[in-house]
């Protein structure tokens, strides 16, 4: 088996004018089948989340730059198409708008768990864990901040990726990670002990 370097925080997530960031550089040992096969995963991941939320200068930039050009691509419209599907209507002050909710992507949230897999493996929190130990969703109810204050913070581009972990294994629960993207959608991970397993 041929092995190559994956990136743990996708690339696609990084503009042009970000291309020499020094988080997108964080790879891990993949198999080169593996790694080749998250791409169409990871531009929807990319895809869901800048428009899930109010765009800051990356997601505009991803937005006007990457993502219009791959709506041109062969597979442009799959990808226009699978878009929409995310999108649910919604009432806000009486009037009908269309959201996103990225935690009911099973393709987004399986990004999630691959991400926290790869950090887990750079961080030497953990390595080799099966995707079924990771649980994610999107973070739903604030964080007690002397919680936040306990943990690691990695202060990344902000505007792309942040996020912060506590490897303290307790309660069946090998690790709990916090991940925020674009400054806006943050998600909740938590790898289970590998006892329960």
């Amino acid at each position: 088996m041929r092995l190559e370097r994956e990136h743990v925080i996708p690339q696609c997530l990084y503009p042009g004018s970000l291309k020499s960031s020094s988080l997108q550089q964080i790879t891990v040992p993949a198999c080169a089948d593996c790694n080749r096969g998250w791409s169409d995963d990871e531009a929807h991941f990319r895809n869901v989340l800048v428009v899930s939320g109010e765009a800051n200068s990356v997601a505009t930039e991803l937005w006007t730059t990457k993502i219009k050009r791959s709506f041109y691509q062969l597979d442009g419209r799959r990808r226009v198409s699978q878009l929409f599907e995310q999108l649910k209507p919604v009432i806000h002050e009486n009037q009908q708008r269309w959201m996103i909710y990225p935690g009911n992507d099973d393709r987004v949230v399986r990004v999630i768990r691959k991400i926290v897999r790869g950090l887990s493996h750079y961080h030497e929190v953990e390595s080799a864990i099966r995707d079924e130990r990771v649980w994610a969703d999107v973070l739903k109810f604030p964080i007690p901040p002397e919680w936040l204050e306990s943990i690691r913070f990695h202060s990344c581009e902000k505007d792309v990726c942040q996020y912060w972990y506590d490897a303290s294994e307790e309660g069946g629960i090998s690790s709990i990670w916090l991940l925020t993207f674009f400054g806006r959608t943050t998600f909740l991970a938590r790898v289970e002990s590998n006892s329960l397993n």
